[in-house]
């Protein structure tokens, strides 16, 4: 398989961030990890996104989701076309209904 494009993936746990560039690696030429969204703006200006896998959580504690949904609404404000997936280790049906209906193209469950 021809590797090709971008993917911008966004994880506080750095062994999840590790584990998705090797799973990653061969069908994308350009994988980029941000450990924290803080600098998600300028990173997002940086370069023409194919996708975004953005956690849901970066608070250690919290699990409700809010972090991702609010980092999902600033990344639609600027690239509404852009397509972000969602994923989180503590994932409800509420929670993935929830993203999809604020324009996440998909929502995944870690193992």
């Amino acid at each position: 398989m021809k590797k090709s494009g971008n993917i911008l993936i966004v994880d506080d746990n750095r062994g999840v961030l590790t584990a998705l560039q090797l799973l990653l690696k061969p069908y994308f030429e350009q994988i980029t990890t941000l450990s924290s969204p803080v600098t998600l703006p300028s990173v997002l200006r940086e370069a023409k996104w194919q996708v975004v896998l953005l956690d849901m959580n970066f608070t250690s504690g919290i699990n409700t989701g809010n972090e991702g949904l609010y980092w999902l609404h600033e990344i639609k404000k600027q690239y509404p076309a852009l397509p972000v997936v969602l994923f989180t280790a503590y994932a409800d049906i509420d929670l993935a209904v929830r993203g999809i209906k604020e324009g996440a193209a998909d929502f995944i469950v870690k193992p």
